[in-house]
């Protein structure tokens, strides 16, 4: 077995060249082992970090920053100060959290103006580590190593960073905004001083519009538009839904300033406001159900960008997944998806037979089922029960494995535990019971040669 950075590692001949940071895209970053520094390295041309000194450590400032400004370029240097009415809402966004309004995050670090340093690492190594949620993931250690030592200064949690150039995109563009960020990442060298920012989370209080959201969620969410993007980000007419799909429903809803319109683990409708207006939000995420698993991860990872900033499907995974909402997630297909359909069907280079006639149920049904099964994929189960399931429809699929309906599963597992109860297994020593269930048996059986 080869180890990262042996001698049995096959080494490239040309080495890519660095992205650059400002075209970053949360969904395809990647890593690859370094030889040289002996650590994992990601494929932008600069590794950016927050560090955030939350008030209640702020006696401490001085020398956290002469600590920091040892080891990275300071590139910004801000006072942020929140408001008292959505400093919890400010937190819980922050943190990924239920926008409950109970996070006691501001009682435990202070809720006046922290300090935030936006920080260049002009030598980045990446690692694994666990972070405080458990998660085992790839860190910047030269950032951890300094968040530790500025937690040992000021006790508890009154410090946050980024652990990694994902989470300082995220927690950047929400605190500055995705315009001031750009105009940090845009300048040559250090900051020169502190400057102050009395803002709010982007979209704490209401979007502006929809181009803002997008434009936020650009640097912040691995996410796609499902379908009906087309006139996105242009204003909402009659439909004010949003269909997408993304890898963490919870953190996506958060970056959002979205609430849960029917709360509980199975619902998948968020509501936040833009121009005054409720926009809502049906959020799908990676392992629902909703598609298969791996389906959903593809999507995300082939997602593309088509002259502006949503995120939407690649050409084939727009066709079969609408194909397969239309078909399997709906009654009847809409009569608005019939045209689209048989557009994008001619677009892949479907034959033109098939895509003139896709919605009929046979061809649809053909073209759908080869499709699954010749990736790999299932027609899973929803999380959501209000996803509806064309069962009609699945009798047609041939080669795709098909999770078992609801009932016949709930069928299965009461079977199962009937046959393990008292009851069931005192029966099940009963010579007399065991006698009747042979004579049907073996009657059953010869019904069935007479039969054949």
């Amino acid at each position: 077995m080869n180890r990262p950075g042996s001698d049995l590692d096959p080494a490239p001949a040309v080495r890519p060249a660095p992205t650059p940071v400002s075209s970053y895209d949360p969904a395809h970053l990647t890593y690859r082992w370094s030889r040289e520094v002996g650590a994992f390295a990601h494929q932008y041309d600069r590794d950016l970090q927050l560090l955030v000194v939350w008030s209640g450590g702020r006696e401490h400032e001085a020398e956290i920053v002469e600590r920091v400004a040892a080891d990275f370029t300071v590139l910004a240097q801000v006072e942020v100060r929140w408001s008292p009415e959505k400093v919890v809402n400010d937190f819980e966004r922050l943190y990924g959290q239920t926008l409950w309004g109970t996070s006691p995050k501001h009682e435990e670090v202070g809720d006046g103006p922290f300090l935030l340093l936006v920080l260049e690492d002009p030598a980045p190594a990446y690692s694994y580590r666990q972070n405080v949620t458990g998660y085992v993931e790839l860190t910047n250690v030269n950032v951890a190593r300094v968040k530790a030592a500025a937690r040992a200064l000021t006790g508890g949690y009154r410090i946050h960073s980024s652990n990694n150039i994902r989470e300082f995109f995220r927690d950047a563009t929400l605190i500055l905004g995705p315009e001031r960020l750009g105009e940090i990442l845009a300048q040559d060298g250090p900051a020169t001083g502190t400057t102050v920012l009395a803002e709010d989370l982007v979209g704490s209080h209401g979007w502006e519009s929809l181009d803002q959201v997008f434009r936020t969620l650009r640097w912040t969410s691995r996410y796609v538009v499902l379908r009906n993007f087309e006139d996105l980000p242009g204003a909402l007419e009659d439909d004010h839904e949003i269909d997408v799909l993304c890898d963490d429903q919870t953190d996506l809803a958060a970056v959002l300033n979205a609430t849960e319109v029917y709360p509980g683990p199975e619902g998948a409708q968020f509501r936040t406001l833009v121009g005054g207006d409720e926009v809502f939000f049906d959020t799908r995420y990676v392992g629902d159900g909703y598609l298969d698993t791996e389906w959903q991860r593809e999507i995300l990872a082939r997602r593309e960008w088509r002259e502006g900033p949503v995120a939407v499907p690649r050409h084939d995974d727009h066709l079969f997944s609408l194909l397969y909402h239309a078909k399997v997630q709906k009654p009847a297909v809409k009569p608005a998806y019939v045209g689209r359909l048989t557009d994008l069907a001619l677009e892949v280079g479907l034959p033109e037979q098939v895509a003139r006639t896709l919605t009929q149920d046979e061809v649809a049904a053909s073209q759908l089922d080869g499709y699954l099964a010749g990736h790999g994929f299932t027609v899973p189960l929803p999380v959501d029960p209000a996803v509806h399931r064309n069962t009609a429809f699945l009798d047609r699929f041939r080669l795709t494995p098909l999770a078992d309906p609801p009932l016949k599963v709930a069928t299965s597992e009461l079977w199962a535990s009937a046959k393990r109860s008292p009851v069931a297994r005192a029966l099940g020593r009963s010579r007399v019971v065991r006698g009747a269930y042979h004579r049907l048996r073996s009657a059953f059986h010869a019904l069935k040669d007479r039969g054949a």
